[in-house]
């Protein structure tokens, strides 16, 4: 029983974790690190291996959470999770493909659709000044640690799957 839960919950205790991950250094170094998107590569190659797995409600709190301890405007982050799990959703094979450039390219466009996303409403909202060369390398370190996340949690998947069959 307790086997099974484990199981269960392992993708969900994986985010959480990379939620604190990325964020545990800010409180020490006072928001002047270069830090890549991992929670939301982490969510979004989770959602390309396994979109049965989530649910909106629990990408909804994954984002509200991430915003929270990002100190941005709320909901901006669940919102681009629930796209993403809506479109892997609608087409079983939308956001990955047999060609790794291809699923690449995708994970590109849509980092950058939040990225750019994010930093207007945060501009419009918020009065915040926008750090370009910061956000710019996030952005890069992002695109670069894709491929070593994508193969994790491909990995985690298989092996999860067959558990859980």
């Amino acid at each position: 029983m307790y086997n099974n839960f484990i199981t269960k919950s392992f993708p969900y205790i994986l985010i959480f974790f990379f939620i604190f991950f990325e964020f545990s250094p800010i409180y020490f170094f006072e928001n002047q690190l270069i830090r890549p998107y991992m929670t939301f590569t982490v969510v979004y190659c989770w959602i390309c291996h396994d979109f049965q797995r989530f649910r909106p409600l629990s990408l909804m709190i994954f984002g509200l959470f991430y915003d929270l301890l990002q100190t941005e405007v709320v909901g901006i982050t669940c919102l681009f999770f629930i796209l993403i799990y809506h479109v892997q959703r609608k087409k079983s094979g939308n956001l990955i493909s047999f060609d790794f450039k291809e699923t690449w390219i995708k994970f590109t466009i849509y980092l950058l659709i939040y990225i750019v996303t994010s930093m207007i409403v945060n501009v419009l909202f918020n009065d915040t000044n926008f750090n370009f060369k910061s956000n710019f390398l996030c952005f890069i370190l992002s695109i670069a640690l894709f491929p070593l996340f994508f193969s994790i949690i491909d990995k985690l998947s298989y092996k999860f799957r067959g558990y859980n069959d």
